[in-house]
């Protein structure tokens, strides 16, 4: 089988079948991993997203594995991609040949330059036992990736329970254009100097900052108030500023305190190694509960897309939040039972939206959260280096509804994507609005 028919197969299906065989087949692992050097080891391919539709990254129970990454430049040939693996998702059994409980996890990556064509820059198999006895606390293992300086890649990890024969993909963006970039950066948890996968954290977390590269004792502080713009509509051409135009403070501070960093203020914290710098460590605290919405005061921000501003005013001005929530919903489904299912469907998409989107904002409060919010998660997502589509209804359809959103560089965060608007956008808002007022989750089929 050559490279270029490999390339076209749909790698989870390709690998859930050649599992399924090796369980019948007395060489099975070695025909898995035969297969699989051939798969990783063309030197051209075609882009494992091309043609094939992501939705399920989005989808809450789509999968069962919630691996995390840090990535950290730590030399001028290689960057560090961390992973974190919590073992609890994994299955365990017995069927080995030691008689013990263990788990299978296998973590294969390839990397990709941006802008270089189909070239593979780098990768390779991981396969690792799992005893156990290591269930309490996360698996944590460190892959050393080929890069060069002012260079981009996008990763592509595929983590698989062996035994569970289930996957999911991440795509990583490791940018080496700059040594000031936050991926010249990592945290440590200062109580237990064990790295920090989440740049969104409470205030009772303390922290100390590295950089492999770089030495340095005190860094500078940038303190932005969070952002609380709020994107307009699909329907209209009109984009909110994605960009901050100025620090609120910043002050300096030493590296090595020893009782760590903390973050007391709700807020975007950019640190940096030079008061001039442009890019630095990012890091953000949205409140305690983050992502989850707890109190009544936080559920009335995101009704925003389906309120008027005069709405909005007595939402906010109203001396009991819980009140003015629960009438919101009521009126919208004219019974309680009906209001509680939409209050369940709605702020689990705003957890969700946080959980997905996040960038220097809350995930809710960009575009990809407000398309989430209001229409689900999409049924197609085609996904690149650069850019996200997603097609609600049929793919082909006249009826459809598509949305392209942008990657954008920013000092702030690497995960900020802009709705690409147009005249041409049929998005169906007011429709979809009017569906939620009137009680009913807006289905594209049912309208």
């Amino acid at each position: 089988m050559c490279c270029s028919q490999l390339s076209n197969f749909n790698y989870l299906y390709f690998l859930k079948k050649i599992d399924s065989f090796s369980m019948r087949t007395r060489n099975g692992f070695a025909l898995i991993l035969l297969i699989l050097l051939m798969f990783f080891g063309c030197k051209t391919y075609e882009p494992v997203t091309k043609g094939q539709n992501l939705a399920y990254l989005y989808r809450p129970g789509a999968t069962s594995l919630h691996p995390r990454f840090v990535v950290y430049h730590n030399s001028d040939s290689t960057s560090k991609l961390m992973v974190m693996v919590y073992p609890t998702e994994l299955l365990f059994n017995k069927a080995n040949e030691d008689g013990d409980y263990k788990a299978w996890l296998s973590i294969q990556y390839r990397s990709r330059e941006i802008g270089s064509g189909r070239a593979l820059s780098d990768s390779a198999i991981l396969e690792f036992p799992l005893e156990i006895s290591g269930l309490d606390k996360p698996f944590i293992t460190n892959i050393s990736l080929k890069t060069k300086a002012q260079k981009e890649y996008i990763v592509e990890v595929v983590t698989m329970d062996r035994l569970r024969k289930r996957a999911v993909q991440s795509f990583i963006f490791v940018d080496k254009t700059s040594e000031t970039n936050s991926q010249n950066f990592f945290a440590l948890k200062q109580s237990s100097r064990s790295l920090l996968f989440n740049p969104v954290v409470d205030s009772l977390l303390k922290f100390i900052i590295y950089s492999p590269k770089l030495t340095f004792d005190s860094l500078f502080v940038r303190y932005y108030k969070p952002d609380t713009r709020i994107p307009y509509p699909p329907n209209l051409l009109l984009s909110t500023s994605l960009f901050l135009e100025r620090a609120d403070s910043s002050w300096k501070i030493g590296v090595f305190k020893s009782e760590g960093i903390s973050l007391t203020n709700m807020g975007i914290y950019q640190f940096l190694q030079n008061e001039n710098d442009k890019q630095g460590y990012n890091m953000y605290y949205f409140g305690e509960h983050f992502p989850m919405v707890k109190t009544p005061e936080q559920m009335i921000g995101p009704l925003i897309y389906l309120a008027d501003d005069k709405e909005m005013r007595a939402l906010r001005n109203n001396e009991s939040a819980k009140i003015a929530v629960d009438n919101f919903w009521l009126e919208a489904g004219n019974d309680i039972n009906r209001a509680k299912e939409l209050i369940r469907i709605y702020y689990n998409r705003v957890f969700y939206s946080n959980y997905y989107f996040t960038s220097f904002k809350e995930g809710w409060s960009t575009d990809r959260g407000m398309i989430y919010l209001i229409y689900g998660p999409p049924g197609t997502m085609y996904k690149t280096a650069t850019q996200e589509r997603w097609i609600y209804g049929k793919e082909y359809s006249n009826n459809n509804i598509e949305f392209i959103f942008k990657k954008i560089n920013h000092p702030l965060s690497n995960s900020v994507f802009r709705l690409q608007r147009s005249a041409d956008l049929n998005s169906k808002w007011v429709q979809a609005v009017r569906a939620w007022r009137q009680g009913r989750v807006f289905i594209l089929e049912n309208e």
